[in-house]
């Protein structure tokens, strides 16, 4: 234990972890490093200490009194609790916020940074481990989804990723298997968008035990029976009503509880005693495979749509086609996008420069890299926020070609060439970085792209929605706000108010209800109003979901409230925080 510590792995993360820390330490002594996710985590949080149910995760000063019913896993808010816990007594539950929120990412980061130096140090050398490191720590993809005061679910998606990646490099087939399965059980529990890749890691396993290049099947087994048993631990223990509870798409449910078992009754068996044998063990698969997605359609058809195949039409149309990080990368800015991609480009590129390399008892392990690392790169381009798993699985590639670089570098006698070698280190290290600065250099529409996040417009709606000026509203009397989406988790958060709707799915009809009160004629907005007890309507003018109101409702309330014409129902109050707009509902 001792000589971890003082590796260069532990000693890189520390330096850097508290460079992280030290250049966020405005965030943090604000609170402002959340963002609307991370916000209404710590609410749930401060609700769960404060008594509320394991069982029930219902966030009831959302669609006040009925409350928003959340999809998220208790599981995350455990670590957060624990450093809560221990740091109150001694600080206050305001300082124990800022070191939850500090240390749990970084802790998350280091797990990461460290499972990828064991990778790259076990298919390169130690100096690749070393550079592996250095990587995760600088890779924006991966560094916004672990920085401080980031304590949603993507991080702990992340460590799920790394230790399930990790394992197929360990010769101890049991032990691996055990802690893959468990790793990707948890991913599953914490958020149902690990399901795509947990079916790339059991269809590599299965790949290779159907091609006998693991003959007796151990890993596959024993990945199938922990993946099971962590399954059914986490979801009897985390649903109160058990097998019999409600069935959804975004969520681990009972449907997906019985194809789980499905499977495993197949393939869990067939791993164990099928002896070598291509067609019979392709068969297993096919069947385990079948099973599964047989009983979960059974159970619950409206999954074959997908997991917001029942949404709203017309909050999906007003909120969820415009959820950018969820949309595919053609639905992104073009110079963001190129730049987060830039480590998973580079993986691509060093797996064909060091494929001639390669040891003859290592081209198992670089395929499944391969395997693993293109199909994370396809989903990033459909769903691009999961970009930072494809950067994850590039990383040790990556580190390798560097360390193959810096021998050639070393052994070159001619200066031009030790320069470029040392160059092209640099741009491998972090391709994010030139990427970005040649796209705003050598393209209008990029530099453009770039401009209009800092336009006067967009800086003071910026202002206008931090945690500072939103915080100011804490002066009102106890009230029912409707508010924009995003404005939602940092007023439950700053504030002993309720808000309508947040930009979280599970409560529709709270989204409904708000879309439609911004965007109808005054008087249908009105009656919608008196309906749900509305007592204060709040918001920031330029926040990009008001301006889409303005745009598409003309005659609708907001973009009348935006024009200064004001119904006889609402009073104007005085500008709160940075320009927060607020009326009283008379």
């Amino acid at each position: 234990m001792i000589a971890r510590l003082k590796s260069p792995s532990f000693l890189i993360w520390i330096v850097l972890a508290l460079l992280l820390a030290w250049l966020s330490r405005d965030v943090i002594l604000t609170r402002s490093g959340w963002d609307p996710d991370d916000q209404l985590r710590m609410v749930q949080l401060r609700d769960f200490l404060a008594g509320q149910s394991w069982f029930d995760t219902t966030q009831y000063r959302l669609n006040a009194p009925e409350g928003g019913p959340m999809h998220w896993s208790r599981l995350i808010e455990l670590p957060l609790a624990l450093v809560m816990i221990l740091a109150t007594p001694l600080f206050g539950p305001a300082v124990a916020e800022m070191i939850a929120g500090t240390l749990v990412p970084l802790t998350c980061f280091g797990l990461v940074a460290y499972m990828l130096g064991r990778i790259a140090a076990h298919i390169g050398s130690p100096m690749a481990g070393t550079v592996a490191v250095v990587m995760t720590m600088v890779s924006p993809a991966i560094s916004m989804q672990l920085r401080p005061m980031r304590i949603d679910h993507h991080g702990w998606q992340l460590v799920c990723a790394a230790l399930a990646l990790w394992t197929l490099f360990w010769p101890a087939a049991r032990k691996a298997g055990i802690c893959m399965g468990v790793a990707l059980a948890v991913w599953l529990h914490i958020s149902l968008e690990g399901a795509p890749v947990t079916v790339a890691f059991f269809g590599l396993l299965g790949w290779r035990w159907a091609m006998a290049s693991e003959s007796d099947g151990s890993r596959l087994g024993y990945t199938i029976v922990a993946f099971l048993t962590a399954s059914l631990t986490l979801f009897f223990s985390t649903q109160l009503g058990g097998i019999a509870a409600d069935n959804y798409c975004d969520t681990i449910s009972p449907a997906h509880i019985y194809a789980i078992i499905a499977a495993s009754a197949v393939i869990a068996p067939a791993a164990f005693a099928l002896q070598p044998n291509k067609v019979l063990r392709f068969a297993a698969l096919g069947l385990a495979g079948g099973a599964a997605i047989a009983v979960l359609l059974w159970q619950a058809p409206a999954c074959a749509q997908g997991a917001f195949s029942t949404m709203d039409p017309v909050v999906r149309d007003y909120w969820y086609v415009r959820v950018n990080e969820g949309m595919p990368v053609w639905h992104q800015k073009w110079a963001v996008a190129l730049s987060l991609l830039g480590v998973p480009i580079a993986g691509a590129i060093c797996l064909l420069f060091l494929g001639g390399s390669i040891a003859k008892d290592r081209k198992a392990e670089y395929a499944g890299l391969a395997i693993l690392l293109v199909y994370s790169a396809l989903l990033a381009l459909l769903v691009f926020r999961t970009i930072s798993l494809a950067t994850l699985i590039a990383v040790p590639l990556v580190a390798v070609a560097i360390t193959h670089l810096f021998a050639s570098y070393r052994s070159e006698a001619k200066p031009l060439k030790r320069v470029g070698l040392f160059a092209l280190m640099i741009l491998l290290l972090m391709p994010g970085a030139f990427i970005t600065q040649a796209m705003t250099l050598l393209s209008s529409k990029a530099a453009a792209e770039a401009a209009a996040d800092k336009t006067p417009d967009a800086l003071k709606a910026e202002k206008c929605e931090s945690i500072e000026s939103v915080s100011q509203l804490a002066k009102l009397e106890k009230a029912n706000i409707l508010a924009p989406f995003d404005l939602g988790p940092a007023i439950l958060l700053t504030t002993p108010h309720s808000v309508v709707a947040s930009s979280h799915h599970r409560n529709q009809k709270g989204m409904r209800a708000q879309i439609d009160m911004y965007r109808l004629p005054e008087a249908q907005s009105h009656a919608i109003v008196r309906s749900r007890n509305i007592s204060h309507i709040v918001a920031c003018t330029g926040e990009a979901e008001m301006r889409g109101y303005e745009k598409r409702n003309p005659d609708g309330l907001w973009a009348q409230l935006a024009k200064g014409n004001t119904p006889d129902w609402l009073e104007p109050l005085p500008d709160m925080g940075d320009g927060l707009k607020v009326w009283r509902v008379r």
